[in-house]
This record gives structure tokens, sequence and C-alpha cells, in this order.
């Protein structure tokens, strides 16, 4: 596992800090190579095109990659904590906060079918790993449980749903 270099997830600028995490983490795997994903060895991952919030995927997809991954923030049932955590000098006032996120698979072209059904498993699968996530933990996103990919009816594209449920940690404010 290669840490991440993107900042932490940051109070001050949470989605930006959030986006940027989950764009370098994505783009990582997504590709087009083969990955050792835990003890398994070079699991093949798609190339996709990676958008967030509400970026529009490039159009004809079918003629960039084929696939395209959109992660959107869902603005659910979001529960917020705080606790004081020790360090070596002071104490820090730490955010938890349970958030989700909604990653809309599309695929269109030929073998679209495949190739979305492909992207979203390995999509769940990667997510579902501890060991792969773990860069993204030491970063302030920790706890993923991603869903079973569901198929969504759409007469523009072959449209999957990953849900993915996680817990943010962050340092609210400096008590220096």
């Amino acid at each position: 596992m290669t840490p991440l270099s993107k900042p932490a997830v940051d109070a001050n600028a949470l989605e930006t800090t959030v986006l940027n995490l989950w764009c370098e983490f994505l783009t990582r795997y997504f590709d087009g190579q083969a990955h050792d994903i835990g003890a398994t060895k070079a699991v093949a991952f798609p190339k996709v095109e990676l958008q967030f919030q509400q970026s529009a995927v490039s159009q004809p997809l079918d003629q960039i990659s084929g696939v395209a991954i959109t992660m959107v923030w869902s603005e659910g049932d979001r529960h917020r904590w705080t606790s004081w955590w020790p360090s070596a000098t002071t104490r820090q006032e730490i955010c938890y906060e349970r958030v989700a996120w909604n990653f809309w698979v599309r695929a269109s072209g030929r073998n679209a079918r495949a190739n979305g059904r492909l992207a979203s498993d390995r999509l769940s699968g990667l997510l579902g790993n501890r060991a792969e996530t773990h860069a993204l933990g030491q970063k302030g996103i920790c706890r993923l449980k991603p869903a079973a990919p569901r198929a969504i009816q759409d007469t523009d594209y072959v449209l999957r749903l990953v849900t993915v449920a996680a817990t943010l940690r962050y340092p609210i404010l400096s008590q220096i």
C-alpha cells in the first residue's frame, strides 16, 4: 500500500480534501492495468473516466473509455460527534462524521453490460478490502462499507450504483 500524497481530511476544506483523496485513490486502480489486491495477484481493472459531484461525463462515452464512474456525496443520514484526542503536546478536538457516497458507474458501447458490471464489481470489492483502503483511513476516510452493486434502469447507459457508507475523521481546529 502506497500512502496518499494529498492532504488529509480538513474541516476548513471538507469537500475539497475528501474529493481530492478519492480522486488520487481511485486513479491508482482504474487505469486499465492489473493490480494486486490483498492476496489476489494481478486483478485487471478497467480504464474509466472519473468524475465528481455534478461533473458531466464525456460524450460520447464509448469513444473515450466506454466506462465512467461519478462519485456524488449523498445527503442522507449524516451524523456527527466529537471527542478529545490526546497528542504529545496538547489535546485536539476530533470530529467523526458518518457519511455516504453514491458511485454511479455508466457504460456504453460494445460490451457495455459486461464492462459496467466489471467496473462496479471491482469498485465494490476494492472499497471492501481494508488492506487496500488503509491509505484512505490514514487520511481520515475510515470504516468503508460498500453495498453490493445494483443495476439501475436507464435508457442512455448501462447504469450501476455502488453506495458506500463511511466515517470521516478530522480535527476541528488547532488547540495550540
